[in-house]
């Protein structure tokens, strides 16, 4: 006999259930398997239908393959439509759901004795439009029941038709014959079908049957809820109303895609809510809506979660253990299970004790002192577990929970059990389920499913098809079963696990998992301690790594510590709490000979505010051994270990927790592992070349070898390993957990810290601050920088900028100014908390005063000890104390800055290239400088941040503006503005210097400087008019003019006189230009005007432009022009040396010119050629008088 003689084949769960056709099966109700949660959806679901008290008519039911969903809802679909309850399947189901709510029975009786049912319709989901499959299924259901209907899209599609073929000439014809054959009147038909009378749908479903050979009529959805509201009028009397059902309605939108109109789905979910009809809609899906919608266009996937959100969803996802309390039912015992159950009582006890440890199932209530899992034999209960588990991942309509317990199926428990003979004690193992599920598993294209099945099949590989592996497969079935359920937590691939979840003798088991492991197939995971799958190369990575160890040495194990493993702090919660603020411990490895070198502090930031320091502590012994080696030399406990050797070190670093770890040999051989396997990786692309899978399997080494460091520095960290010792400042002690150390951090930071201020403001109190509070406190800046009367003024008092004045200034007692901020932060002594940073940051004011000081040195002193102030509102701090100060100048490498909020920042971010000065300026400079300011005034900007960059460059500008003579002169000036030239004619940037040193050249005593550069203002304003006067001086000279005379008018005399009638003469190109000036002279010119002209028409350049040799330049120049226009007689005639042009026309002012004639230069002879050889070339296309126009066009425009 084999085991299927011990239970029997329940036929009911042979196969998935199916609404749609299942209605109709009596034994449905009959073999229907209560539990608390079917019970508990049964009665929400029917006690509110039934008694017509449901809040909402629109319900999702979701539940995975295999749960029963699909029964249930048969179930819940007899009851309400009084399908099936007349015969002893609902006597059987009252009595099953009696165990578990007796009222619920009741209520369940009464209604299907005393109440009309519903019309209950299963949608068959056999259209892409939604509306179509309701209006389909209605009317089948309706068609079901004996209930003639039509609805009016049937009689209009069927006119459509009729009109269709009878314009078709073949299709006419064949019409025309089938009237005739059935004796159906065309007239009539047509008539009947436009008066929606429905003796005419019979006649034409025979029409339409005749014309496609056979096929049925489906019309149009029309409107779908006209059609509802038809049918629910129709069927008043006899039944309620209408429940619509969708089964598997998660793959009809998987399978339909974007196709549907949701609109249809919300609008029939609101008809059911909210018509006067007492009707129902209830979808079932696998899982939620939105998993299948996800990947849709988003507009549509976003309306699927708003439908969604609009029904009341229900899970039928039972509880993992309610398995135990189906699995009785499906597979009863038989009268054999008794006997069997005595011959092997002690392996079933066995069986259940592991099931017992198994923390998989939450146990139901004790029920009359029976096994739970007795029930699930010759199911392992781990393995039951599993299979519940499995087929919610992959099972599908074909291949279920159920179907594996109940079918006829190849690896279906029965075929399973008729190979298991009852002389020998066995049970149906994981990888049993396996077998089953395969066909489902390798369905999958991706998911974890797939990736398992791929990770197997690789192993199946390597292993081969040799049938004396089998029990090795066996374990690679089993472990796959596992990874796919993917509940490691709950269920691991484990030694003990294995041994015990697989048909067989143990040792052979556990033979099976030790050559699976040698054949590198699977491996290990210290750092979890279970196996895994391993995709393994051709080499022997575990001997390359232990050779590979003994060149690592242990100051690089440290470096490797420091560098990628440091990645956590401890915080000092007390201290934190009490001053508002994180501060850290950073942690840094070590051994005990780097606790005195500098070289421990280069992991670590400049400013810290402490260090926790893992101390490996090692005794290197020699073993006696003749030939010595390094091997010999080897890491033990130090039983020897003295605290002393730690409280006597004077060069510790300052604010230092020491955690010695006596027990080094363990993280050091686990580091020195790490790095050999770093190692290998970086040469992965030479060892890549004989085997490509070489990558894989060395990321897995690396990954597994960080978790377990990564677990052996929290245990150490955690005060979680023995041998471990906590020094601090020369004394020890005593820590039993982390938050041990955090105390003793918080006592140091006490000690350390005590003065710095109280920021409870997270955002700004950090070193590092967002781009957002970068921005808020560039405004609190320059509130504070420009708004020296009250920096509050503009400040809105919810901003960021304003929580920033308040949580740094404000609140700690330096700003008075605002208004209900409540109590002042005080230090744990009581004193204002910003009391001891204000007198630190006064004292640096104050050096800065007599010099100029590096920021770094205020800098250093706020970061370091007793302060240690945060970055983030240093530049706050030093900006509000400076605000009473006027003349504060930041200097880069010596060169002066604009003292703004974007420089004050870029000093504190880069300390050691900055310097501070603040001129604290006497009562003589200050009215120096306001003297200066006055002298310039209409070049200075008095809303300048900076006072004397600004007073500087209105200096500058004011140089600028006057004239280059006046630049350049040293005829008009005094050696003192010559000297004063010199000195604006350098770039100045340090301003101080320039104002207190600089121009301290000119004059010593400040009073006097001032009035002499109001005196050297005006020198060099005066230039231009000394110049004027002296060009007068020789104008009247050469033209021998009285003083008192005005040049204007004897220049005008002169010309009217003498120089007029000669003005014909082609003189030098300077006397030709003073000519034509003096012709047209205004007479009203003052003399200073005409002096200046003619300045510029003899020299060519404007007089604010002279050097002083032009004044010689002038005189000689304008005495020469004179004397050439006085020598030139006019003559009636034209001279034998000279050439005389007119150009006369009758409407123009006559032009003439006349010159000396003589021989043409090389310049002037190339002119003539090529304007000879222009007109040559012209020929004949132009006529002479054209040639003579263009000729004179240029003689005008010259002469």
């Amino acid at each position: 006999m084999n085991y299927t003689s011990l239970v029997t084949k329940k036929k009911q769960y042979k196969y998935s259930a199916n609404i749609c056709f299942d209605m109709k099966d009596d034994e449905k109700l009959a073999g229907f398997i209560p539990n608390i949660t079917t019970t508990e959806i049964l009665r929400e679901y029917l006690l509110g239908i039934i008694n017509r008290n449901a809040d909402v008519h629109s319900r999702i039911l979701y539940g995975s393959y295999g749960t029963g969903k699909s029964h249930l809802l048969t179930v819940f679909s007899d009851l309400l439509g009084h399908v099936n309850t007349d015969g002893k399947g609902i006597v059987e189901f009252l009595k099953a759901i009696s165990k578990y709510d007796k009222e619920l029975a009741l209520e369940i009786k009464r209604y299907v004795k005393e109440e009309k049912p519903y019309l209950v319709v299963p949608i068959y989901a056999n259209f892409g439009d939604f509306d179509k499959c309701i209006t389909y299924s209605l009317k089948k259901e309706l068609e079901r029941n004996n209930i003639d209907i039509c609805f009016k899209s049937y009689f209009d599609d069927a006119l459509k038709l009729i009109n269709k073929w009878n314009q078709g000439q073949e299709s006419n014809k064949r019409l025309k014959e089938i009237f005739k054959s059935n004796k159906i009147k065309e007239t009539d038909l047509i008539n009947g079908l436009e008066n929606y009378d429905s003796k005419s749908e019979k006649e034409f479903n025979i029409v339409f049957r005749a014309m496609t050979y056979g096929a049925e009529f489906v019309s149009e959805a029309g409107n779908m809820i006209d059609n509802i509201t038809l049918a629910n009028t129709v069927i008043s009397e006899n039944y309620r109303g209408i429940i619509f059902v969708f089964d598997e309605f998660g793959r009809y939108i998987e399978d339909t895609g974007e196709n549907i109109k949701v609109k249809d789905v919300q609008d029939l979910a609101e008809f059911c809510d909210h018509s006067d009809f007492d009707d129902y809609l209830i979808l079932v899906s696998h899982k939620q809506l939105s998993l299948y919608t996800d990947k849709m266009k988003k507009s549509i996937s976003d309306e699927w979660k708003k439908i969604e959100g609009r029904f009341k969803s229900t899970s039928i996802n039972v509880k993992y253990d309610q398995c135990l309390s189906l699995i009785p039912h499906i597979i009863p015992k038989t009268k054999e299970w008794n006997g069997f159950k005595r011959r092997y009582q002690e392996q079933l006890n066995e069986l259940y004790t592991q099931a017992y440890d198994f923390k998989g199932f939450l146990l139901p209530p004790e029920n009359d002192g029976i096994n739970p899992f007795e029930g699930g034999f010759p199911l392992h209960p781990i393995t039951l577990y599993a299979l519940d588990r499995l087929s919610k991942k992959v099972a599908q309509n074909e291949r279920t929970f159920f179907t594996y317990l109940a079918s006829d199926e190849d690896h279906s428990l029965f075929s399973q059990l008729e190979k298991l003979d009852l002389k020998e004690f066995h049970f149906i193992g994981l990888d049993a389920i396996y077998d089953y599920f395969e066909e489902n598993i390798c369905s999958y294209r991706s998911g974890e499913a797939r990736e398992v099945y791929k990770k197997y099949q690789v192993a199946m590989n390597k292993l081969g098809s040799n049938t004396e592996k089998s029990l090795e497969i066996r374990v690679l079935k089993a472990m796959a079963v596992i990874y796919i359920i993917n509940d490691l937590g709950t269920l691991a691939p484990d030694i003990e696990t294995l041994i015990n979840v697989i048909d067989a003798k143990k040792d052979l088991v556990r033979d099976a998992i030790t050559e699976l492991e040698k054949k590198k197939i699977i491996k290990y995971m210290r750092q979890y301690g279970y196996y895994d799958f391993l995709d393994s190369s051709i080499y022997d990575f575990d001997s390359m790594i232990d050779e590979r160890i003994s060149f690592v040495t242990d100051e690089t194990a440290v470096s490797i510590l420091n560098e990628e493993f440091s990645d956590f702090v401890i915080y000092p919660y007390d201290y934190n709490w009490h001053y508002r603020m994180n501060r850290i411990f950073l942690p840094i490895f070590a051994l005990k000979a780097d606790l005195t070198k500098k070289t421990l502090l280069r992991f670590l930031p400049k400013y810290y505010d402490g260090m926790i320091v893992f101390v490996h502590d090692k005794t290197c012994y020699n073993n006696n051994h003749s030939n010595n080696t390094a091997d010999d030399c080897v890491f033990v406990l130090d039983k020897k270990f003295e605290i002393s050797e730690y409280l006597n070190e004077d060069n510790l670093p300052n604010r230092a927790i020491l955690v010695i770890n006596q027990k080094e040999e363990e993280i050091l051989y686990e580091v020195k592992r790490y790095v050999a396997i770093k190692y290998y990786y970086s040469i992965r692309e030479e060892l890549k070349k004989d085997d490509p899978t070489v990558e894989k399997e060395l990321e897995l080494y690396l990954d597994e070898q960080k978790s377990v460091l990564r677990d052996i520095i929290a245990r150490w960290k955690n005060i979680e390993m023995d041998s471990i010792a906590v020094v601090s400042k020369g004394q020890e002690y005593v820590a039993r957990s982390d938050k041990d150390i955090a105390e003793i951090a918080s006592t140091i930071m006490m000690n350390s810290f005590p003065k710095t201020i109280i920021v409870n403001n997270d955002l700004i109190n950090k070193n590092m601050v967002s781009g957002a509070i970068r921005l808020a406190r560039s405004k609190a800046l320059s509130y504070i920088m420009n708004n020296k009367e009250n920096m509050l003024e503009d400040c809105s008092p919810l901003s960021p900028e304003h929580s920033i004045i308040r949580s740094v200034l404000s609140k700690n007692g330096l700003f008075d100014g605002e208004d209900n901020i409540g109590a002042l932060n005080t230090l744990p002594t009581g004193e204002i908390a910003g009391r001891y940073v204000s007198n630190e940051i006064g004292k640096y004011i104050r050096k800065c005063m007599k010099g100029q000081t590096s920021i770094e040195e205020l800098y250093d002193v706020l970061k370091r000890m007793p302060y240690g102030l945060r970055d983030g509102y240093i530049s706050v701090l030093l900006a509000f104390e400076l605000r009473d100060y006027e003349n504060v100048s930041i200097y880069f490498h010596g060169s002066e800055h604009d003292y703004c909020e974007e420089e004050l920042l870029k000093a504190l971010e880069s300390p050691e290239d900055y310097s501070l000065y603040i001129c604290n300026w006497t009562e003589t400079e200050t009215d120096y400088i306001e003297g200066l300011e006055r002298i310039f005034a209409r070049y200075v900007d008095t809303k300048a941040k900076n006072r004397l960059k600004e007073l500087y460059e209105a200096m500058n500008k004011h140089f600028v503006a006057i004239s280059k003579a006046a630049r350049t002169t040293n005829k008009y000036v005094s050696e003192k503005a010559k000297l004063y030239r010199e000195i604006m004619s350098i770039t100045h940037k340090d301003y101080n210097k320039f104002f207190f040193e600089t121009l301290l050249q000119l004059d010593d005593d400040l009073s006097e400087l001032q009035m002499l550069i109001q005196k050297i203002v005006l020198e060099l304003e005066s230039v231009t008019k000394l110049q004027i006067q002296t060009i007068e001086k020789a104008v009247r000279t050469v033209l021998d003019i009285e003083p008192d005379v005005s040049i204007t008018a004897e220049l005008n005399r002169l010309y009217e006189a003498e120089w007029k009638e000669k003005r014909f003469k082609s003189f030098d190109y300077q006397t030709s230009m003073m000519l034509d000036y003096l012709a047209n002279m205004n007479l009203a010119t003052s003399d200073e005007e005409i002096v200046q002209e003619l300045g510029r028409v003899v020299t060519g350049f404007e007089i604010e432009y002279w050097n002083d040799s032009k004044i010689e330049d002038f005189y000689e120049a304008f005495s020469k022009m004179v004397t050439q226009l006085n020598n030139y007689q006019v003559q009636d005639n034209v001279g034998a040396d000279e050439i005389k042009v007119t150009i006369s026309t009758g409407n123009e002012e006559e032009k003439i010119t006349q010159f000396n004639k003589g021989e043409l230069s090389g310049t002037s002879q190339l002119m003539f050629n090529k304007i000879k050889s222009t007109i040559d070339n012209f020929g004949e296309s132009l006529s002479y008088d054209e040639k003579m126009q263009v000729l004179a066009k240029i003689f005008s425009e010259i002469m």
